[in-house]
């Protein structure tokens, strides 16, 4: 099957996915399976998020036992890498949506509070938001990617999907660029933060931040596309020229061009 996707078309898509995530960021204990559900059903059945779920859900984990474990008001052991988060995070959701009676079986006891709405507050933020963004960067990077004609191809066979767009396929297979990107990701921890003291307004702000994290998400794929990586850079020198004189925001911005054109 073959589909053909404007921007208007996924401009659609990705509110539809914004609106049942929200729907389960905010969700109320009693709510919670089922706003769980829905957001599950939502990625599984969207062929371009679930083509990426799949190539980064690469690891496997022993759920009810990670549930079993975890002691009162602490967190899941979650490793800060981008496969396992999703792997993890993934299969924990799927675990409750077919096992549990109840979303606070996965959030009791999580964070300080003994309240079950905080319980549950603080696991979406620490847990399920972590999961959305990732989300959240690989659509804006599709979107970034598309094609002069402003459209993507979607192919699916047997349950394989694949993405193209303009001349190119759309993958997120790794290589040897993950020191560098590391790196990157520091760096522009550093430089979200600077640019908050910038005269330039919130939605700006936003739209810079996303960029830039889109760029450092793509640095480590097997190719790198290079107008992404541009349209970064082009939003740090903007930010650099807004902010002259700001301690700090020019020497952080030159060090993430710098290694951003390396990628050029």
């Amino acid at each position: 099957m073959e589909k053909l996707m404007d921007k208007k078309d996924f401009q659609i898509m990705s509110a539809e996915f914004r609106r049942v995530s929200s729907r389960l960021l905010r969700t109320n204990a009693d709510d919670g399976l089922d706003n769980l559900k829905r957001f599950l059903s939502c990625i599984e059945n969207n062929p371009i998020i679930w083509q990426f779920i799949q190539e980064h859900n690469t690891l496997t984990f022993d759920i009810e036992k990670a549930i079993q474990e975890r002691e009162m008001h602490e967190g899941y052991s979650i490793e800060p890498d981008k496969n396992y988060e999703i792997s993890f995070i993934y299969q924990l959701l799927k675990y409750c949506a077919e096992h549990c009676k109840n979303y606070l079986s996965i959030c009791y006891w999580y964070g300080s509070s003994r309240k079950f709405q905080d319980m549950v507050v603080s696991f979406n933020d620490r847990v399920v938001h972590l999961f959305v963004s990732h989300i959240e960067i690989y659509l804006k990077g599709v979107w970034l990617g598309m094609g002069d004609d402003g459209k993507i191809n979607i192919s699916v066979n047997g349950g394989q999907v694949a993405i193209a767009q303009g001349q190119g396929t759309v993958n997120a297979t790794q290589n040897n660029h993950y020191g560098q990107a590391q790196n990157l990701k520091e760096l522009a921890e550093e430089f979200y933060k600077l640019i908050e003291a910038l005269d330039m307004d919130k939605e700006d702000k936003e739209d810079t931040k996303e960029i830039i994290e889109v760029a450092v998400a793509e640095v480590v794929s097997e190719k790198p596309k290079r107008s992404l990586v541009k349209h970064a850079i082009e939003k740090i020198e903007y930010a650099g020229k807004l902010g002259t004189g700001l301690n700090g925001l020019n020497t952080v911005g030159q060090q993430l061009i710098g290694l951003l054109q390396n990628f050029l």
